[in-house]
This record gives structure tokens, C-alpha cells and sequence, in this order.
């Protein structure tokens, strides 16, 4: 479960800032104290483990996306992200981390990265996500809507080689578009992935613009008053013509 707790942002800034002031070496222990605050004002969720693939795909993603700020080591990360684990995580990173230090392996992000995913997004479920890929579609989902499940469920799947991948991206993408944009856009072959998105976008906005235009216009015509005669005027108009044999 991710979320994110003030009071232990602010109750840690404390202890390492006490820490630090303990320690001979002021300057350094600064240094470290200060990238913490960078990080802990950032507002970092907490993830406290047990089941939950997608808490633990966001969690990593947000921590992730403060790292990109900010300038600190591969081994500043792991203390900082590890920082974040709480309850159950906590507990399994302490008893791992133990047995990585016995056997000599540096930890940097990258080892607590994979070791991370395969204690909490387990295979059965990457195979799932892999899946859910393979078989999107867009169906009632906006070009944008679609677009964005499409890059998202795109990480999961392992097969798109360097050489190959934006071509194989666009085929896929447009395979699965509604009929309608597909056949408007399909005969471009645009190999582009972004120009692809940006082109089925255009056209699905211009498209509904011209039918909400058509469908105010035939509301509009409907609305208009036709004329008409009064109830008897026919009858009256009936009784003045003059009657051929009268005539």
C-alpha cells in the first residue's frame, strides 16, 4: 500500500539532522542531510508492501521520477528509496539486504530494482500485463486514452528489439485502432510512433467536430417555426371559392 506520511518526513529529517550533528565530519554529514531534505520535500510515498503489483509499480515509479532531479549516487538511492519502505517492505528489505552485504554485492539501484520487482510484481503477473498488451484494443477509449494504456502496457513487453521497436509500436498501435480512424489513417504508413498518436488524434478531434456541427445544424432546423394556416381557414378558404356549377 503506497501513501504518504508528513509526520515521518518531518520525525526523519530530525534523526538524520541529530545524526549528523553527532558525527566529526560535519561536512559530509551536511551534505547528506541536505540531499535528504531534497528528496523527502519531494513528498515520496511510503509503500509498505504485501500484494500489491500496481502499488508497487507507482511507488517505484514516483521515487524514480524524484531520482531524475535530483543528483545523488547509485548508493545514495538505494538509501533514500529504502527510506520509503515501511511495515512488511521494511522488514523484507532489512532481512535481504544482510544477505546481499555477506555476499559481497555492491547494491546499487539497479540490484535493489530487480530484486524489488521480483518480490513484488512477480512474473505470473508481468505475463498478465504482457497479455493485457497483446490483446488492447481501443474500443470506447479516446485516441489520447488509448495512446497513454498503450505506453503503459508497453513496458511490459519484452520482444520489441532496438532495431525494430518503432516500427512494430506503430503497426500494433494502429492494428488496433476503431475501424473508422484506421481506415483514414492506415494508407499514410506513418512509421513514427508519436506522429502516429498525433495524426489519429487530429483526425478522431476534426471528426467529431463535424458531426456535433451537422447535429447543431439539424437541431437548429427543427427548431425553426414553419408556416402554417389557422385551424378553419382552410374550411373558410373551402366556402368563398365559387362552385363550378354555381358558376
Amino acid at each position: 500500500m503506497a501513501g504518504r506520511n508528513d509526520a515521518a518526513i518531518a520525525a526523519a529529517l530530525e534523526a538524520i539532522a541529530q545524526a549528523v550533528g553527532q558525527q566529526p565530519n560535519g561536512a559530509a554529514g551536511n551534505g547528506e542531510v541536505r540531499i535528504l531534505e531534497t528528496f523527502l520535500r519531494n513528498r515520496p510515498p511510503t509503500f509498505k508492501g504485501r500484494y500489491d503489483p500496481d502499488g508497487a509499480q507507482n511507488w517505484l515509479k514516483e521515487v524514480e521520477r524524484i531520482f531524475r532531479v535530483m543528483q545523488c549516487s547509485e548508493v545514495q538511492k538505494v538509501r533514500l528509496g529504502t527510506h520509503m519502505l515501511a511495515e512488511e517492505a521494511d522488514d523484507w528489505w532489512v532481512s535481504l539486504l544482510h544477505v546481499l552485504e555477506h555476499d559481497g554485492a555492491v547494491v546499487t539501484w539497479a540490484v535493489f530494482r530487480r530484486e524489488f520487482l521480483g518480490r513484488y510484481f512477480p512474473e505470473d503477473v508481468r505475463g498478465k500485463k504482457e497479455i493485457e498488451f497483446l490483446e488492447l484494443k481501443q474500443g470506447d477509449m479516446t485516441v489520447t486514452e488509448y495512446a497513454a494504456k498503450f505506453v503503459e502496457l508497453g513496458k511490459f513487453y519484452p520482444h520489441y528489439t532496438a532495431e525494430t521497436a518503432e516500427f512494430s509500436k506503430c503497426i500494433k498501435f494502429e492494428n488496433g485502432l476503431r475501424a473508422d480512424i484506421k481506415r483514414a489513417i492506415g494508407y499514410q504508413k506513418i512509421r513514427n510512433f508519436s506522429e502516429l498518436v498525433s495524426s489519429c488524434r487530429i483526425y478522431e478531434e476534426d471528426t467529431k467536430a463535424h458531426y456535433k456541427a451537422r447535429s447543431e445544424r439539424k437541431n437548429k432546423d427543427k427548431s425553426r417555426p414553419k408556416p402554417y394556416s389557422a385551424p378553419g381557414e382552410h374550411r373558410l378558404n373551402d366556402e368563398r371559392r365559387p362552385n363550378r356549377r354555381d358558376a
